[in-house]
């Protein structure tokens, strides 16, 4: 098979992953899963379907748990936010002091562009990056999922709890002055109709500002490359630049984007420390006979034989560490229960007194 084939089923799978996240129902998302398993599938091998299928199962079950985060009927919260906001920037709310400044309204200019370009990668290139660490670096791809999934749904559950709207519906609302949301703007005004439709296709949540996502994932996938030192300025960059996008289109507040920072941070580092130490765990147990006391994240495990020899002791007898010859003989002779000279070892027996005789202390 060739690369081109192989490329644009990978194209296609990566463009089926952004769209499960639509509205549509629980079939139209089971039937774009299998599609994009099977294209990954005949893209990189019968060995990535077992783990891309884990992968893409729990994206469906977050695009279809996020569909009903904003239906629980929690109240939509807007004060906290704005506090916050003006708390870090000094009375500023960094997406009215961006736009006063350098939006000037449904114009498309460079600055709109990119920002917007940056806005609507979230959709795609972290499929992309997993596809890539999958193919070249195995272990950073396990960590970089367990860690996406970590992220995803801290992030829902969040804001299935604690709905938060973003600056445009605030400012809608009231309570804070008029922000423009500059995506619906410009698409409105070159394709009317374009945005609800593309909102539909992403199946956005309207309040679930925070924590941002958008800027969560983007600080994920900088912490992945950031072990490749020729790759480090871009990850930060782009990192740096969804949280600016974000802010200046009037989708998050900056504090939303420092909380998803914080999040995906957090989710590295967790899941960073359990892989290690159940591979330190795993690695312990590959050195350790099979009738020795096994390391478990719990401590050693007894096994039958100790348990045996011990007679109900806490103390297993086996000394597992020790190479000394003679401890390992005696240790032997315990086990099989015979001396050097052939015969049987018996366990010494507690003197007993004789019927009616008592001792006295001195």
């Amino acid at each position: 098979m060739t690369w081109i084939v192989r490329a644009i089923c990978l194209v296609l799978a990566v463009y089926l992953l952004a769209y499960v996240r639509s509205g549509t129902e629980i079939y139209m998302h089971a039937a774009e899963s299998a599609a994009a398993l099977a294209l990954i599938y005949i893209a990189l091998g019968g060995t990535a379907f077992r783990v891309w299928a884990l992968y893409i199962g729990g994206f469906i079950l977050f695009a279809q748990l996020r569909g009903y985060a904003d239906e629980i009927g929690t109240p939509v919260q807007y004060e906290y936010a704005v506090f916050l906001e003006k708390a870090v920037f000094l009375g500023q709310i960094p997406s009215i002091w961006l736009q006063d400044r350098l939006y000037t309204f449904a114009h498309l200019g460079p600055l709109e562009f990119y920002t917007m370009a940056v806005y609507l990668s979230y959709f795609f290139l972290p499929h992309i990056l997993a596809i890539a660490l999958w193919r070249w670096d195995r272990p950073r791809f396990r960590t970089y999922v367990f860690a996406f999934m970590a992220t995803m749904y801290i992030g829902l559950l969040t804001s299935a709890l604690l709905p938060t709207a973003p600056p445009w519906l605030a400012g809608q609302e009231g309570n804070i002055p008029h922000v423009f949301q500059v995506v619906p703007d410009i698409a409105g005004e070159v394709t009317p109709g374009t945005y609800d439709n593309a909102y539909e296709v992403a199946g956005a949540n309207p309040v679930a500002a925070m924590p941002s996502l958008h800027s969560a994932v983007p600080f994920l996938m900088a912490i992945a490359l950031w072990k490749y030192r020729w790759l480090r300025p871009l990850g930060a960059a782009y990192a740096v630049s969804m949280v600016f996008s974000v802010v200046y289109l009037g989708e998050h507040y900056a504090v939303d984007g420092f909380a998803g920072w914080g999040v995906a941070g957090a989710s590295w580092v967790g899941v960073t420390k359990y892989l290690k130490r159940r591979e330190s765990s795993r690695m312990v147990n590959a050195t350790v006979p099979a009738d020795r006391p096994r390391v478990t994240e719990t401590g050693p495990q007894v096994t039958a034989g100790d348990a045996a020899v011990n007679n109900g002791l806490s103390v297993p007898v086996a000394c597992n560490d020790i190479e000394d010859p003679t401890i390992l003989a005696i240790e032997t002779h315990v086990r099989t229960g015979t001396s050097e000279g052939g015969g049987t070892l018996k366990r010494p027996q507690p003197k007993t007194q004789p019927t009616g005789q008592q001792t006295s202390e001195n």
